[in-house]
């Protein structure tokens, strides 16, 4: 079952490093903060080994992850007055910190003292609380917003299907249903409560197709570049969504930008093959990461299609934007030299 949940957790995570892109785990990673007026600045990590960051609110608070001495991963919060604060865990050992919003109020997913791994919220005041599953032992939660709407993915009765869900407040969580198959994974929340992620259309798991799921409405397919396979993992108030999407089959895949106007629209590369968009703000930019070379991947910052900035590394050859805020501060993990 442990092999079940970190499976899902590491999925609702790291969706969007589907290459080769965790080589970076055979050096050493560390959380990045940048802005345009400081430029990238390395957070360190508490426990001597690599950190992740995957969120950031308004305030410049950012949550993600880091290896402790004994191996795990633990969540973390970071700001700019206290540094990195470990977050805890559900009673296990394990947890990692995925979304946050301007409250403060973080996301993500521990492991139980029996092993499972389940979705949490945690607030300065309450600490880590456990939101339970759909049936299933599994969950993990991956973005909120600013109502404390969480969205994530959670196994049902039986572990067969893991399935997005959205959990509003003093409620249990609503799975959100699938393209076709068993399986699907929510990745970000707007204010209104709209969900986007990936679902596979049948039981081969590919292709798998970036979905949008709104309140009241069903699962909405958004398309590929031409290939088989897309995901999305950002969305704005204003429904512009953001991810990967395939050219042709599986590879290369470029970074999109779909709205319900215009479609889906490639973003471009830094000149390499592949890059995604991870996130979007309330201005339209969109942080995400673009391969230079076959070795080489930076972090990117896109503020229209094909206009992109690199915000380079901390000094190693792959760096990944995973979150950005309404000020354009973007968080990330890079590898060191």
């Amino acid at each position: 079952m442990l092999r079940l949940a970190r499976t899902l957790l590491w999925l609702s995570v790291f969706a969007a490093t589907l290459t080769d892109y965790a080589s970076a785990q055979n050096s050493t990673v560390h959380a990045f903060l940048w802005s345009s007026t400081a430029g990238i600045q390395d957070l360190g990590s508490l426990g001597g080994g690599s950190s992740y960051a995957n969120g950031i609110n308004n305030a410049g608070q950012v949550v993600g992850y880091y290896a402790s001495f004994g191996g795990t991963y633990r969540a973390f919060l970071w700001t700019a007055s206290g540094g990195m604060q470990d977050l805890g865990t559900l009673g296990g050992d394990f947890a990692i910190a995925s979304g946050i919003n301007s409250a403060g109020q973080v996301v993500g997913g521990a492991s139980t003292a029996s092993g499972e791994v389940h979705a949490f919220l945690w607030t300065a005041k309450s600490g880590m609380q456990d939101l339970g599953t759909l049936g299933g032992t599994s969950s993990s939660a991956v973005a909120i917003n600013d109502l404390g709407d969480v969205a994530g993915s959670a196994s049902q009765v039986g572990n067969i299907r893991i399935v997005a869900f959205r959990q509003v407040p003093g409620k249990k969580m609503y799975g959100l249903g699938t393209l076709g198959y068993r399986y699907s994974y929510g990745y970000a929340i707007n204010a209104a409560g709209t969900v986007v992620g990936a679902s596979p259309l049948n039981k081969n798991l590919t292709p798998s197709h970036a979905f949008i799921r709104r309140k009241g409405s069903h699962m909405v397919d958004l398309g590929t570049l031409g290939g088989d396979n897309s995901a999305a993992f950002g969305i704005s108030q204003s429904e512009q969504v953001v991810g990967w999407a395939s050219l042709n089959g599986f590879m290369p895949f470029h970074a999109f930008m779909w709205t319900q106007g215009t479609g889906m629209q490639d973003l471009g590369t830094l000149g390499g093959q592949n890059s995604s968009g991870l996130a979007i703000n309330g201005k339209s930019q969109i942080a995400g990461f673009s391969d230079l070379s076959q070795t080489v991947t930076h972090a990117a910052l896109w503020t229209a299609p094909n206009q992109i900035q690199d915000l380079g590394t901390l000094g190693g050859n792959r760096a990944v934007a995973q979150g950005i805020n309404d000020l354009g501060q973007v968080v990330g993990w890079s590898t060191l030299p």
